[in-house]
């Protein structure tokens, strides 16, 4: 009897273990992630950042916001945080991305981080904002990635102020940026943009446009 408890002892203790084992490490506190955001370890930032994601207590995206200011962050990680904003349905937030959009200085050392941004505005509750205008009034940069990624967002936000300014990317000579404002056409669903759809669908030289185009008519009911 005395051999079967000591063995049932030994048992319960490491199925403790186990258990204890499963769960890992207690998650860091949100002192620490921020403290972890600065320490210029870009594995240990990008896991910050991501233990950051899903927290919206003001602190904590007033940190993210200034991370972006600080010239000598990595701009790996700051598109990481760019993205996270981006989620924020918070006019503030929305309206700081805005800011740093249109700041030239601070996206001159990597282009890529503009694209990114345009592309964490591209979200359904910045219609109508100050968003909207932004990225009209990028529409003509020099960068194809970021038109395309304008394009793109301005059609996941919706709104039909963009229509006109999309339309005119149809003239465009990249494919990407043509096959990016059909689909932003048709996902904003203004029918002011039929007409000028048809003609993708009927005249274009791009047989995969065309059938872009044809599907996106088919939305608006157009056969």
């Amino acid at each position: 009897m005395r051999n079967f408890l000591r063995k049932l002892l030994v048992m319960s203790f490491f199925m403790v273990c186990v258990a204890l084992g499963a769960q890992g490490a207690p998650a860091a506190t949100t002192d620490e992630l921020i403290t972890k955001l600065h320490s210029h370890d870009e594995q240990v930032q990008m896991a910050a950042v991501k233990g950051l994601d899903g927290i919206r207590d003001k602190r904590v995206v007033s940190e993210l916001l200034r991370f972006l200011s600080i010239e000598a962050e990595n701009w790996r990680v700051k598109m990481k945080v760019i993205s996270l904003l981006g989620e924020i349905d918070d006019p503030e937030v929305s309206d700081r991305l805005v800011t740093f959009f249109n700041n030239p200085f601070l996206n001159e050392v990597c282009p890529a981080m503009k694209r990114s941004t345009a592309l964490a505005l591209g979200k359904r509750f910045n219609k109508g904002t100050r968003a909207v205008d932004s990225l009209i009034q990028d529409l003509n940069s020099d960068d194809i990635l970021v038109r395309e990624a304008i394009i793109q967002s301005l059609g996941k936000i919706g709104d039909p102020m963009a229509v006109p300014f999309i339309i005119r990317a149809l003239n465009d000579k990249k494919f990407a940026i043509k096959l990016s404002a059909v689909e932003a056409l048709r996902d904003i669903g203004d029918p002011q943009a039929i007409p000028f759809l048809e003609k993708v669908a009927s005249t274009d030289h791009d047989q995969y446009l065309r059938n872009v185009a044809q599907t996106a008519l088919q939305d608006f009911g157009h056969d």
